[in-house]
Order: C-alpha cells, then sequence, then structure tokens
C-alpha cells in the first residue's frame, strides 16, 4: 500500500516538539488576531462610514437652509444697483416681500451709507433705525470686514439687544461705477435654522457640534454642542459660509469602540484556544506520534482556515500552498508549489511578476498592499500579512492572503458621498467651489471665455405645498438628470443650495450660454414628474447667465452676476433666461 507524503512544508523536514507547537500557536494567535482585528477595523469602518453620512446630510441640510436665506438679498442688491435713488415705498415692499419668502429670518436692514435707513419688520426694532455703523464698536468690524472684502461676510452666533441669539449676514452694495453705495443685512434665528436641517446636538445615534464663530473655522469657538467633540477622533467636515467657514464634528454616542466588546472576549478564548491546542499538540508528539503526524495535524488546520496561507522559503519559493489560496488565485497546489512568489502577483503596469521592490516587501513582516495575478490573468487587490517562523533549523515566510477589493470599493464610494449631492448626484457646493475655482482662475489667466448658468426651480415652494416634499424631491431630481443630458461632457453641474443649481461653462462665449440655456428651457418644458398621488405635474426653470469679463474679479462675483440675472428673470415672469450682460 503506497502512502501519500504530507505536504507541510517539506516531507523528512525534521522539526522539534516544541518548535511544531510554537508554529501551531504563533499561527492560530495570529489568524485569531488578525481576525478579529479585521472585523473591528470593518465594524468602526462601518460606523465611520453611517455617522460620516449622517453628519455629511445633516451638514448639506444646514448649508442649503443657511444659503438660500442669505442669497434672497442678492435680488434687493441688484435691485440697489440698478437704481440708487430707490424710493421709500419700493424698499418697503421689497423688504417685506424678501421676509415673507426667506425661512428663519428674524428681520432684515438696510443702510445707506452706513446709517440704518429701513428694518422690517420695525415692531421691536424702532431702536435701531439710525444707527450709524462707524460709531457702532459691537458691529463696525463685521461691516467694515465685509466692505473691504466686497462679499457677504456672516457674523455670528451673537447676542441680540432684544434677547436671544442670531446669524448676522452682511452684504455690501457697491454700484456700477464701483462706488460704495451701504449695507444689507439679514438676522437669522439660529435655533429655527438649526431645526429646519435636523441638526441637534444628540439625535440618532451621533453627537454633533460646531464652532468656527463669525466664520473663523477651526479657530473660531464652539457655538453649538459639546467642545469637546473637537478634542476626540470625530469626523470632521467643513462647511463653507460667507466670509469664512464652520467646523462640524459628529462622534457616535458610544464611541468607535461601541459594540465591540464580544469581540474582545473571541480574541480572548481564541488565543485561549490556540494555546490549548499547542500544548495538545506538543503533548501528543512527544508521548506518542512522530514528526509526520504532527505535520498532517497543522495541515489539516491550514486546509480548513478560510484565508489563503502561503509558506515561502528565503529565497522566496513557494512551500505551501493551502485550498483558501488555490480558490483566491485559481492555481491548484502541485501547480504552484517550487515556483517563485511573483507569479502570484502583478507590476504596476498590469504584467505578470513582481518588481524587485515588490518582492522585497513581500518578503518582509508587516502588513503590505499589492496587486494579485490570478490564475486567468485577472488582477485584483490583495492585503497580505507576512510573519517570520523558523520550522525546525530553516527560517520560513507565513504570508495571509485576503481579497480587499470590496474594501478598496468602500473607499470610492466614501470619496463619492463627499463631493456629489445625495438627492440629485450632482457636485455638491463645496466640491463645486473648490473645482470651479482652478478653472475660473485658469480662464482668467489665459484670456478664455468662461460662463456660468444659474438655474432655479420655478415656483418650487408652491409644489412643495400642493404636491408635497416628495413631488419637490424629483422635481430637483429629474431637473439634474435632464440638465446632465442636455450639458456638455466639459460642463460642471452643482446644486448649489435648496432649489438652486449652477453649470459652469469652461471654452463658452455669452452667446453660446444663451443657446444653452434655451436648450434647458426647452427641454425642461416637456417634462412631466409623477407624483404620489398618481398626479402628473410640468414645472419650468428661470436661467441667470454671467460670463467672464473685465468687470468680474472672482469666481464669487460671477455667481452673484448669474444671481442677479436669474432675479430678473424671475421678474420678468419666469421660465426664460437673462443675462448679466443685459
Amino acid at each position: 500500500m503506497s502512502v501519500t507524503k504530507p505536504r507541510w512544508p517539506l516531507y523528512g523536514l525534521k522539526l522539534s516538539h516544541l518548535g511544531w507547537s510554537l508554529a501551531v500557536f504563533v499561527l492560530l494567535s495570529a489568524g485569531v488576531t488578525y481576525n478579529i482585528d479585521v472585523e473591528r477595523e470593518l465594524l468602526r469602518q462601518e460606523l465611520r462610514t453611517e455617522v460620516t453620512r449622517k453628519a455629511t446630510t445633516l451638514v448639506s441640510q444646514l448649508e442649503s437652509e443657511l444659503n438660500a436665506n442669505i442669497f434672497l438679498a442678492n435680488g434687493l442688491i441688484g435691485h440697489i444697483t440698478a437704481d440708487p435713488n430707490v424710493h421709500d415705498g419700493e424698499i418697503n415692499t421689497a423688504l417685506r416681500t424678501l421676509y415673507k419668502f426667506g425661512r428663519h429670518l428674524r428681520n432684515i436692514g438696510i443702510a445707506p451709507g452706513n446709517r440704518v435707513s429701513h428694518v422690517y419688520p420695525l415692531e421691536g426694532n424702532q431702536a435701531a433705525i439710525g444707527l450709524y455703523y462707524p460709531d457702532t464698536p459691537s458691529q463696525w468690524p463685521g461691516v467694515k470686514r465685509a466692505i473691504d472684502s466686497h462679499a457677504t461676510v456672516l457674523a455670528g452666533p451673537v447676542y441680540l439687544r432684544q434677547g436671544g441669539s442670531g446669524l448676522i449676514s452682511r452684504t455690501p452694495v457697491f454700484l456700477e461705477d464701483g462706488s460704495y453705495w451701504g449695507i444689507v443685512s439679514l438676522v437669522l434665528t439660529p435655533s429655527s435654522l438649526y431645526a429646519a436641517a435636523g441638526l441637534s446636538p444628540e439625535a440618532d445615534g451621533i453627537r454633533m457640534a460646531l464652532r468656527g464663530r463669525d466664520g473663523r473655522g477651526p479657530e473660531g469657538e464652539v457655538f453649538f454642542g459639546d467642545p469637546a467633540l473637537f478634542e476626540l477622533d470625530a469626523i470632521k467636515l467643513s462647511m463653507v459660509v460667507p466670509g469664512g467657514s464652520w467646523q462640524a464634528a459628529a462622534y457616535p454616542v458610544g464611541g468607535w469602540e461601541a459594540g465591540q466588546e464580544k469581540l474582545a472576549i473571541l480574541q480572548t478564548l481564541g488565543v485561549g484556544l490556540a494555546a490549548l491546542l499547542a500544548l495538545a499538540i506538543h503533548g501528543y508528539q512527544r508521548n506518542r506520534f512522530t514528526i509526520e503526524v504532527s505535520q498532517k495535524r497543522l495541515s489539516s488546520i491550514l486546509e480548513t482556515t478560510p484565508d489563503g496561507v502561503i509558506l515561502v522559503d528565503r529565497h522566496g519559493v513557494v512551500r505551501e500552498f493551502n485550498p483558501a489560496a488555490e480558490e483566491l488565485f485559481g492555481y491548484p497546489a502541485g501547480e504552484i508549489l517550487g515556483k517563485a512568489i511573483s507569479q502570484l502577483l502583478s507590476q504596476p503596469d498590469g504584467q505578470p511578476g513582481a518588481m524587485p521592490e515588490q518582492e522585497h516587501a513581500m518578503l518582509s513582516p508587516g502588513v503590505h498592499q499589492h496587486t494579485g495575478r490570478r490564475r486567468d490573468g485577472r488582477t485584483f487587490p490583495v492585503e497580505i500579512t507576512v510573519g517570520k517562523t523558523v520550522i525546525g533549523d530553516q527560517p520560513f515566510l507565513v504570508g495571509v492572503f485576503r481579497d480587499i477589493s470590496e474594501r478598496k470599493a468602500m473607499d470610492e464610494w466614501l470619496r463619492q458621498l463627499a463631493t456629489t449631492d445625495s438627492l440629485t448626484g450632482a457636485l455638491n457646493r463645496r466640491a463645486f467651489l473648490e473645482a470651479a475655482e482652478k478653472v475660473f482662475q485658469v480662464a482668467r489667466r489665459h484670456g478664455r471665455p468662461l460662463s456660468l448658468l444659474m438655474i432655479d426651480a420655478d415656483h418650487f415652494k408652491a409644489i412643495n405645498d400642493s404636491y408635497g416634499h416628495d413631488a419637490g424631491d424629483r422635481v430637483l431630481t429629474r431637473l439634474a438628470e435632464v440638465a446632465r443630458g442636455t450639458l456638455r461632457a466639459t460642463d460642471m453641474f452643482c446644486r448649489f443650495g435648496g432649489e438652486e443649481f449652477i453649470a459652469l461653462l469652461p471654452e463658452t462665449a455669452p452667446d453660446e450660454a444663451a443657446n444653452m440655456a434655451q436648450r434647458l428651457l426647452t427641454a425642461l418644458r416637456d417634462v412631466e414628474v409623477a407624483t404620489s398621488k398618481g398626479e402628473h405635474l410640468r414645472f419650468t426653470v428661470s436661467i441667470g447667465i454671467a460670463a467672464l469679463s473685465a468687470e468680474i474679479t472672482g469666481l464669487a462675483s460671477l455667481i452673484r452676476s448669474a444671481d442677479a440675472a436669474l432675479y430678473e428673470a424671475k421678474n420678468q415672469g419666469r421660465d426664460r433666461w437673462c443675462s448679466g450682460a443685459d
């Protein structure tokens, strides 16, 4: 009767009893620890992903709520710029209208020449009439900052004389000749703003905090939630506000280790079992069996472990290839034993084999990431945990191989989550502003044409009120789908806030931008959106166009110009486009 020689690691290799026991203990302990650590990391990553998703949604909603109110002032500014001598009746009507359509507004005021002349509502704010900002130390620095920067500046939250706290948005008004006209200010109620965005210090399993009072970002004071969150390993997200930024911190209520108590118990039990098994093997070998019996037992362990385990000698030659490794790489053990470990790796250019530095890393203890190559030529990302061992008097390397394709896919998903709007799939405001600023600078530096479309769904509040927010969400989703299908691949499309979208058109002159705007209007007029009650509604949009010119000093200036043109399109009856050059 023939006897099959054991494969692990080499037939006839002389191993001491203690060496076998230690090898089994190290291997099993490493396997238990590795799997527990991987599971612990997966739980931690899943929790971080969930906290990131929730925090990103809250920050996005807070940005939308904040900017939806602040950008209300742009229409009034455009009106003042066009007619600096606007009379009191028109101003009162405009302030009343802005207050009616705004959310979270406490009051709106204007100050020609830095002296407050109108406030709405007037009741409770009469004392502010006639206030001269340069004579008011508590407010003048913020006003002067807005004037010097030629941009909207958000101050606060601050405590108000009439009680409570408020966020104060101050926008300087400059006339077409460049002269300074005055200030338009909006005071928002923070508690109403936070509630509308769904933000609270602790809810849905996460704790939230905000810092950056007066737009100072990470350097600013904490004004919402527990300041201690910023000292922890919290998820930190930056939020752009006019004139600066806020920073949000999100942290799970039970910490990042929540729900992992059982893993520590399992790890202790696993290492204990590994030690017991090693001692049992040692005693069994010493008293009853030969080295061949211990080889078979260890081979059995390798054949049942779910991870690919490969034994390599000091020359990089494969000496053991367990069943999980066979399944991972597609090679039968008999075909790969005695071959170089580099045959299982892929070079950066996709060619089979390993570069010298790759092979050197593979033969070094530690955790490495490489590109694995299967027998059929397909490649995949693989994580390799390499440890040293001595069997008998010969050194070996034990590599535990794991396919990390799913982990890589999750990393890519997290990247997309940070840059896109979750409802429409368009770029979110933060990602757009970062990318658009680079496009703007290139166009201005090289004198290339650049246009911007500000797109706003008409009567969107009425759609929400009449058909429900689900129908409103479908309108925004269909608007984004049609816009992406109409725009070119080189154009950038963003959900800027609420029902407002922006399309940035590189290498596009004003007349070409007008043609694109008309195509969008025509395409969207034919769109029907089904409501939850089976009804079908149509919607239109208004579009403001702005183009890069000598008067445009920055990306924010280009956006303001398009927003003023959008306001004019609304005034002319909606469902049309207007250009900032008109």
